[in-house]
């Protein structure tokens, strides 16, 4: 009982030292929509949909830590779209999920984007931009599987769903790693670091230029690695 408890402790606080609730109903969200659209790109490989299933679960419980005015504003959205979160298996296509639903998925996290702006980050600058890394990475995750999921590619994304430019974000997570870099970490942070850089910017490309064919599998999977070297660097920082 007592190292189920440590374990529950050590996830919650986890998530605690990392990002505000909004910030991980945010991160869960991209991932889930990630998991998502791998689900489909693999043509049903179950383990993508218990990594989304484990991912929805986890933004569903973020966003009902967070304070009632962000409820107010996007738990009666996070609802309605629930349900419809799913695709049907059509005979002689394979799986598909109706338009607007996936339209209006983009469109959330768009929005969740743009409100996260607004809030403040961390005190811990350190632990402020290991976690604004993960949180847009995975956004750029997100937003590339989604594109290449979606027959008509980055020619359906919209006016709204461009206020989210990968390039920028990709800028923000380079400059991260670099500001980083120059603070006095301890070694084993140092070599996690570098290990990210090296990550990132390996798939770097794929996530900004949504006008190419994308490795979708090696970049969900770099994508994965990177969190769990981010990982083990907010850990040093909280003294776990």
């Amino acid at each position: 009982m007592r190292f189920i408890l440590a374990v529950v402790l050590f996830t919650f606080a986890q998530i605690s030292w990392s990002m505000s609730p909004f910030h991980q109903h945010l991160h869960s969200t991209a991932q889930s929509l990630s998991a998502f659209y791998m689900y489909e790109l693999t043509q049903g490989d179950e383990r993508h949909l218990r990594e989304f299933n484990k991912h929805h679960q986890e933004a569903s419980r973020a966003l009902s830590n967070c304070s009632e005015q962000q409820k107010n504003q996007f738990l009666s959205r996070w609802d309605k779209l629930t349900p419809f979160w799913k695709f049907d298996n059509i005979k002689g296509v394979g799986l598909n999920i109706d338009l607007r639903v996936r339209l209006d998925l983009r469109e959330y996290m768009t929005d969740a984007y743009l409100y996260s702006k607004d809030l403040a980050s961390d005190k811990n600058e350190v632990i402020a931009k290991l976690g604004e890394i993960k949180i847009l990475t995975s956004i750029m995750s997100a937003r590339t599987m989604d594109v290449a999921a979606s027959h008509l590619g980055s020619q359906s994304l919209t006016k709204h769903d461009h206020q989210i430019q990968s390039k920028d974000l990709a800028g923000t997570v380079q400059k991260n790693i670099a500001d980083l870099a120059k603070m006095k970490l301890a070694r084993v942070q140092i070599s996690a670091l570098k290990k990210a850089k090296t990550q990132f910017s390996f798939i770097e490309d794929s996530l900004v230029n949504h006008n190419q064919v994308v490795p979708f599998f090696l970049v969900y999977r770099n994508i994965i690695r990177l969190g769990k070297l981010l990982d083990e660097s907010s850990q040093q920082v909280a003294g776990f």
